[in-house]
């Protein structure tokens, strides 16, 4: 066929012409680019450019090598603050071979490591700042300096720069050092106070307070932002003279066991105080605890202060006599949501009972009666009802709860909380056998009457009713209980005294090999009855295993004949596997097993761990991040090595 019109014939007409000549394929000759793919073939042939073809962009992407440095410049300061806040963990964490010096040399390293760390790291550094242990012998030398080098190196800093001033929130200043004078030590830690204009709170540094002017205090009265605040109020000069004098003091009627009452204040003094909470509009907790001898009066005073805290949240009042504090007092507090009321014979079971029925008390989440003595059974009921936020309650005290003559319990649960998630129930009269609070409380547990309850620490449980309730566990006593057991045992020592314990009262001044000096110690008075619980664990571990003893499930072997071959029992537990609630008999944070678990106001005033003469006790040096052995020359030992400090912990009141 020819193509006379001058158009390259079609595809389709060559194939059939082809086909119909031949009849097969086979006798259709092969071309030179029907053995091409197609690709090959697409590429050799011409193309119409009116189509617009392009090579199809690779599938891998061969992207630009990054320049050094360029990823760690594009993070957020956010993220790089929380990895600072992380490494601050690491070495404050409890049980960490490190401590606040090996802390702040790592993240002065990190600061210096990068210019864009510098900024991070220095908030890191100084808005916590931790000064733990006695000062350098060589820094003292080295700035002729008998004591407070760091506290003055740091005011100086915070002076010569504002920036880093506004940066610094808290403050822990080193222990009082021996053989100087009280009053210019806390002049010095004042004036590293008044360089900061954002300072929240003074940490781990409590001195006592004598209604005197005092530098340091009206140091923290002129910081605006203060957040939290703990006094330690004790006897004034005036009411020294007084008890010098004999004179009479007053009164309780009410209560016998809370007869005598130190004499008022001043007028001037009562005002002065007043005046130290005047522009503190952020303070969220504040803490007054009376030593012996001391008191705050007069009985208006402390609603007046309570005024002037609007942002107040947490309230802790310890050891209060009763001309301090009353049930009126307890029923014009504000709206809070932890309340701590311990060791105050001025509030009655009538004053909770009113307290709880107002509106404004539902905000607490946290409650803590410690000694308040309640008397009815039904005064504790209304507690747990009415708080409907209430998610933690602590009750310690001697006397037993009793109903009222004239009421008896129908229904159970008789103790009810739909909020409540941890308990703790100590009421320390009976030691061989359950009293009927313990064992109504037991049967509304039983009686769902807490579904929110998680964590239950009941130190005085003779007859196990609450271990019984909660979910099984496979061992309650720990390894230091068993030590202490063969210790006793090995040492010709009397055993500890059965419980309740109570915490006996140092008479020595408390002196440290490193040159320090905790008073707070010697200041501390006896405490009233509280369980051990390092007995109380012995006793739950030896229930449980006399529950093992008991099986739950039988199995018989019986051969094919019929005959029992043998028989054995496993599965003995004590608690029920349904249960959500655990069994909890080790102290809080911070708190002490011979004073049932809870922090007192002894804890806060305790050295936190900064003391290195309790027994047992090591400081750090930092020669834990060493990594030559035994054998450490002399410029590693420069680079890592520091004065011997201890590994002190923040302690928050219960």
């Amino acid at each position: 066929m020819y193509n006379r019109g001058g158009r390259p014939p079609s595809s389709g007409s060559t194939i059939s012409s082809s086909a119909r000549t031949n009849d097969t394929f086979d006798g259709i000759p092969a071309s030179p680019a029907s053995s091409r793919t197609s690709f090959e073939s697409w590429n050799s042939g011409p193309r119409r450019v009116d189509y617009g073809w392009q090579r199809p962009a690779p599938i891998k992407q061969y992207r630009r090598r990054r320049e050094t440095g360029e990823l760690f410049a594009a993070l957020p300061e956010e993220v790089l603050g929380l990895i600072l806040d992380e490494l601050k963990k690491l070495h404050l964490k409890p049980g960490s071979a490190s401590c606040a010096t090996c802390m702040m040399r790592d993240l002065c390293s990190a600061s210096m490591s990068a210019r864009k760390l510098l900024k991070v790291a220095r908030v890191a550094l100084y808005e916590d700042i931790q000064l733990i242990g006695a000062d350098s012998p060589t820094q003292k030398k080295r700035y002729k300096l008998n004591f407070g080098s760091r506290l003055v190196l740091l005011r100086r800093t915070l002076r010569s720069n504002p920036e880093i001033a506004a940066m610094v929130h808290s403050l822990k200043p080193p222990a009082v050092p021996q053989g100087v004078p009280l009053d210019l030590y806390q002049n010095l830690v004042a004036s590293v106070i008044m360089a900061c204009p954002n300072f929240e709170r003074l940490i781990g540094f409590h001195q006592n307070h004598d209604y005197s002017f005092n530098r340091l205090f009206q140091a923290l009265s002129t910081r605006r932002k203060l957040v939290e605040m703990h006094w330690t109020l004790e006897s004034s000069q005036f009411q020294r003279k007084r008890r010098m004098s004999n004179a009479a003091p007053l009164l309780n009627s009410d209560k016998p066991n809370y007869q005598e009452a130190p004499g008022d204040l001043l007028p001037e003094q009562s005002e002065n105080f007043l005046e130290l909470h005047t522009d503190w509009e952020h303070l969220t907790t504040l803490s007054i605890h009376c030593l012996p001898g001391a008191t705050i009066t007069p009985i208006s005073l402390i609603p007046d202060i309570v005024s002037r805290l609007p942002a107040l949240e947490n309230l802790h009042l310890s050891h209060l006599p009763f001309t301090a504090f009353s049930d009126a007092n307890l029923l014009s507090l504000p709206p809070l949501k932890t309340l701590t009321l311990s060791h105050l014979p001025g509030v009655s079971t009538e004053g909770l009972t009113s307290f709880v029925r107002r509106p404004q008390s539902r905000s607490i989440k946290k409650l803590t009666l410690q000694h308040v003595d309640v008397e009815l059974l039904p005064t504790l009921s209304q507690i747990l009802s009415n708080l409907t936020s209430l998610e933690s309650f602590s009750l310690v005290q001697s006397s037993v709860p009793i109903m009222p003559p004239n009421e008896m319990i129908w229904l159970f649960p008789y103790f009810a909380s739909p909020s409540l998630r941890k308990l703790h129930w100590d009421i320390t009269s009976l030691q061989t056998s359950a009293n009927p609070a313990d064992s109504i409380l037991a049967r509304s547990i039983a009686a769902n009457g807490f579904p929110s309850l998680r964590i239950l620490r009941t130190p005085n449980d003779p007859e196990g009713i609450f271990q019984a309730l909660c979910k099984p566990m496979e061992s309650i006593e720990t390894s230091n209980d068993k030590f202490r057991g063969l210790i006793s045992k090995c040492t010709a020592r009397p055993s500890p005294p059965a419980t309740p314990t109570t915490p006996s009262t140092p008479k020595t001044p408390s002196k440290s090999p490193s040159g320090l000096s905790f008073p707070m110690e010697d200041q501390l008075f006896p405490s009233k009855a509280a369980s051990n619980l390092v007995q109380s664990r012995r006793a739950a571990q030896s229930r449980l295993e006399a529950a093992r003893q008991t099986p739950r499930f039988t199995v018989n072997v019986i051969d094919e004949d019929g005959t029992n071959v043998e028989n054995y029992g496993f599965a003995g537990f004590m608690g029920q596997v349904e249960s959500k609630i655990r069994y909890h008999l080790e102290p809080d944070v911070g708190a002490l097993d011979e004073n049932g678990g809870l922090v007192d106001i002894a804890d806060v005033l305790g050295d936190g761990g900064e003391n290195l003469r309790v027994d047992g006790r090591e400081g750090c040096t930092g020669r834990w991040n060493t990594y030559s052995g035994n054998v450490i020359d002399k410029k590693d030992r420069e680079r890592w090595f520091h004065t011997e400090r201890g590994r002190w912990r923040p302690v928050v009141l219960s």
